[in-house]
């Protein structure tokens, strides 16, 4: 039995026995709050409880039921950061907690700060006509009180614990302003998620459906993200939610909020692949592109360690015959890149030591130029230099981190280095004819997929690579199931969008996540009728490559059924009915495939095989001695032949192809096939001699024993039974060593 905890009791129902373990807990703390809230939902459930003793039913008592146990998980969250705070002083939230309450901000004040400061920078960002320097030294003044309000609301959102009604309406006020800037609401955005990470909080994630009808795309997009990977992490507690839940299913009225959930879920099933991505990047493509004479230098798209180096150049060996690779490993890049995938990450993990990443809201900050050490930048960087990296960021589809990490890299080496990162760039941008990356990518504008796609990948840097990331509790871990809204009971009002789920398995089953595919096939209830052949086809498929033959084959007998012309399903068939050993089955499609294809090698060996497997040699013979004739170098198909007419009696046949397979080829196998067929004739000095020789050519006792009982299932048929061969193979193994 699982051992019982607060957590698992509320997700239960069981009120009475979380309440008593939530007052152990809260003893140990000493917090008179928690403890007077603990003792109210108590004392209220148990007056109802009383009244309900006595016959007296209250109509109102399942919703206030439900929301004792919101207030109830709600004390559990507020103990076990109270535990945090006491045991973890100095990790970065509690640190962050302890000077937020210490300066105690005003969210209004702050609002109106923001709104200020933001007006000034664009208003000096307009002013041409203002003396260059004063109004350089006024817009850096600007941007760093900018950077410094923004971290505040930053940590005081990040920390904050269950709102108030005054701190909900504050925060609404703050997210419904006209004056405040998108990038401020975005940065907020990102901050109510990591809050609710910490400690659930039913009002910031109703905060964040409003902010999803936001006009500006940023922030629509990232509230999108947010509540998605919230509705995930606490899906199982969310039934005790109802006006999540409710309001969750009300969006799904509407065609582009379901349009937007889906794509959002392919992409963060994506995220969990990015490890693979990576691999494929560093050890295929990379090394395939730099080995290209069109890629000297250095590559923008290989940021490597070196770059940080001092300046130094890293030098590209040249081989001119590997260029005809470079277009096909760019197009697989690019491939990769338009579905979803996040090719830059490793190249830019290693770009995240800059002190500017010690701050956790400069992680999700959407990129500017406006940010203290992006706007040193500008000022510091030579004026073709900052038009080339421009030019670039409005091609290249880097998140913001990224743009972050790659504007720092370029301030970080020689002008040397500079020079060259540049030409690089630009010869990239400007090349006419080719079909490089930055032609195939279109100029990088706001769509709700790449913000979408570009926020993620933002969150991805955060869990994985902030230097306190461990800290942090990880949406993208390996722990979690993959994102499909069938786990989750409160995305189940996605299911009912048929083609947009039909999109989302074959997304799944395209990135080889076929357990989780099959399942949404499933889902989809697939009939019998031809329409509905493509479905049975992919959960046969799905079954198959899950190592799970016995399912798959009848999906794919149901996909005969309705459409007998598929030839994809008559081999996948035939397929699956061999490797269950349906020989009899089996048979039949390869026959069938043969209709088609009467000499394809690949069908008439496994036609043999079938006839094999049902001892049917005699049927068999005109087969094998048309593959001997179709492949007649092949020894597999004179060893074939040979072994179909010593299972039908002609020796004398038999031994003739054998004794010429070993004259062309003395190997392992050709010995051993003509020590039994020896053994068999009762020669046994001749056949001894030859499992002598195979020993001795073996390169181990594995491969020599292997060979031995490779034809074990016919070994009985010709009369040579298991116990005298087991002699014979002693004999040879005890003279021989």
């Amino acid at each position: 039995m699982p051992n019982k905890n607060i957590y698992s009791e509320l997700q239960q129902g069981n009120l009475v026995d979380a309440l008593v373990m939530l007052q152990t807990k809260v003893s140990s703390l000493g917090d008179w709050q928690l403890q007077q809230d603990l003792e109210w939902v108590r004392d209220t459930y148990s007056t109802m409880l009383s009244y309900l003793a006595k016959g007296i039913e209250d109509p109102k008592a399942q919703s206030i039921r439900t929301d004792l146990i919101q207030q109830a998980y709600a004390i559990n969250d507020r103990a076990n950061r109270a535990i945090t705070l006491k045991k973890s002083p100095f990790n970065k939230y509690c640190q962050a907690f302890t000077q937020s309450k210490a300066e105690a901000l005003d969210i209004a004040a702050t609002q109106i700060a923001l709104e200020t400061v933001g007006e000034e920078i664009k208003h000096l960002l307009a002013n041409t006509n203002q003396r260059e320097r004063i109004r350089e030294h006024d817009l850096e003044a600007a941007v760093r009180q900018h950077d410094t309000l923004i971290e505040k609301l930053f940590n005081h959102t990040w920390t904050s614990g269950i709102w108030t009604k005054s701190e909900n309406t504050l925060y609404t006020q703050l997210m419904g302003s006209e004056q405040l800037p998108a990038d401020d609401k975005a940065i907020i955005v990102s901050a109510l998620t990591l809050a609710c990470y910490e400690l659930f909080d039913a009002q910031k994630l109703m905060l964040l459906f409003d902010s999803y009808l936001q006009n500006d795309i940023e922030v629509s997009q990232r509230s999108l993200v947010g509540l998605i990977l919230l509705i995930i992490r606490y899906d199982s507690r969310l039934s005790n939610y109802p006006q999540i839940k409710s309001r969750f299913a009300l969006y799904c009225e509407n065609r582009q909020f379901v349009e937007d959930c889906f794509r959002v879920l392919m992409q963060l099933q994506y995220s969990k692949m990015t490890d693979s991505v990576s691999a494929k990047m560093t050890q295929d493509i990379m090394p395939a592109i730099l080995r290209s004479s069109r890629f000297q230098g250095i590559d923008l798209r290989n940021l490597d360690k070196e770059l940080t180096k001092n300046g130094e150049n890293p030098e590209w060996h040249q081989n001119t015959k590997d260029d005809k690779n470079v277009e096909k490993k760019l197009k697989q890049m690019t491939d990769m890149q338009t579905e979803g995938a996040d090719v830059y990450w490793s190249s830019f993990v290693s770009l995240k030591g800059f002190s500017f990443f010690q701050k956790l809201h400069h992680w999700v900050a959407p990129f500017s130029f406006e940010y203290p050490e992006s706007y040193q930048f500008t000022q510091s960087m030579r004026p073709e230099i900052l038009q080339t990296v421009k030019s670039l960021f409005q091609f290249a589809p880097f998140c913001s981190s990224d743009k972050y990490s790659f504007i720092f890299m370029i301030d970080s080496v020689k002008q040397a280095g500079q020079d060259m990162i540049a030409n690089q760039i630009n010869s990239q941008l400007n090349e006419e004819g080719g079909s490089d990356l930055f032609e195939q990518v279109k100029p990088h504008t706001k769509k709700p997929k790449e913000v979408s796609r570009c926020y993620i990948f933002d969150l991805y840097r955060v869990f994985k690579a902030y230097p306190y990331h461990s800290e942090l509790f990880d949406p993208f871990g390996k722990q979690l199931v993959n994102f499909s809204p069938l786990y989750f009971d409160t995305l189940k009002p996605l299911a009912d969008n048929y083609d947009d789920l039909l999109g989302l398995a074959e997304f799944m089953m395209r990135r080889g996540a076929y357990h989780d595919a099959s399942t949404i096939f499933f889902k989809l209830n697939p009939q019998e009728r031809e329409e509905d052949s493509d479905l049975w086809q992919k959960i046969g498929f799905c079954s198959q490559k899950q190592g799970n033959p016995a399912l798959a084959i009848p999906a794919y007998r149901m996909a005969y059924k309705l459409n007998p012309k598929s030839k994809w399903t008559v081999q996948h068939l035939a397929q699956t009915a061999f490797e269950l050993k349906e020989f009899s089955e089996a048979q039949q499609y390869f026959d069938l495939l043969l209709e088609d294809d009467e000499d394809n090698l690949k069908w008439l060996y496994k036609k043999a095989e079938c006839l094999f497997g049902q001892e049917k040699y005699e049927d068999c013979l005109p087969t094998l001695y048309k593959l001997a004739y179709l492949d007649e170098h092949s020894e597999h198909a004179q060893e074939m032949l040979a072994w179909g007419l010593l299972m039908t009696g002609n020796d004398e046949k038999a031994e003739k192809i054998h004794v010429e397979l070993m004259e062309q080829n003395p190997s392992v196998r050709n010995n051993i096939n003509l020590a039994h067929l020896y053994l068999r004739k009762g020669e046994i000095p001749n056949a001894y001699n030859l499992y002598a020789a195979a020993y001795q050519l073996a390169k181990s006792e594995e491969e020599f024993t292997k060979a031995f009982w490779e034809w074990r299932p016919y070994l009985q048929h010709i009369g040579l039974n298991a116990k005298r061969l087991e002699l014979m193979l002693d004999a040879v193994r005890m003279n021989n060593n």
